[in-house]
């Protein structure tokens, strides 16, 4: 009897699994609340009282590069980021359109996988430089990290969107997203927990 690897499909990791999406949502939820309340505090004190607040723009600007890269992460996972679908018009057998997301999910994992090493480079060269930001002296690392964590999770999620269409070439049978499998964040089609 051969032990195969545990895949990340697996429903033993179904409770890591969920707590990694919560961990999401809660950053997504933070930085937009954050971000609202920062705009609308330099709104209020600019154009009612006069006079700019100092460093809000800053930390706003960060906050919009983490909600950015997390909420991309999550796109790519829920499989409702933007995308040129027009290909689902012309092509109208399963098979077609499966081998049609096989392509599309290999071009995605190779541009992801690009900018994530890029951005894991210059998160290395802000680690050692510790360049910091204007006016808070903010190092730029706690930005920085948002690239490769969002980039990294969004090679994750495309890797298990070609393991699917793959499974779903093999077998004949439609692809079903990610979101929609047996690890979505629905309690009522999470398995093992």
């Amino acid at each position: 009897m051969t032990l195969q690897p545990a895949s990340p499909l697996d429903p033993r990791f179904g409770l890591l699994w969920h707590l990694k999406l919560k961990l999401l949502r809660a950053i997504m939820g933070i930085t937009t609340i954050g971000f609202t309340v920062l705009v609308f505090i330099q709104v209020v004190v600019r154009y009612f009282f006069d006079f700019p607040l100092f460093g809000v723009e800053e930390i706003a600007a960060y906050l919009a590069v983490w909600l950015y890269f997390i909420g991309s992460a999550y796109g790519a996972y829920k499989d409702n980021h933007i995308s040129a679908s027009v290909m689902d018009l012309f092509v109208s057998k399963e098979r077609g359109r499966n081998i049609v997301g096989i392509i599309v999910a290999l071009v995605s994992i190779v541009i992801s996988a690009y900018t994530f090493w890029i951005c894991t480079k210059y998160f290395q060269w802000s680690l050692q430089r510790v360049p910091k930001s204007p006016e808070l002296k903010i190092p730029l690392g706690y930005t920085y990290v948002s690239m490769v964590i969002g980039l990294g999770l969004m090679v994750f999620y495309y890797l298990i969107e070609l393991v699917l269409r793959v499974r779903a070439l093999s077998s004949g049978t439609p692809f079903e997203p990610l979101a929609g499998s047996d690890l979505s964040d629905d309690p009522e089609h999470a398995q093992g927990l």
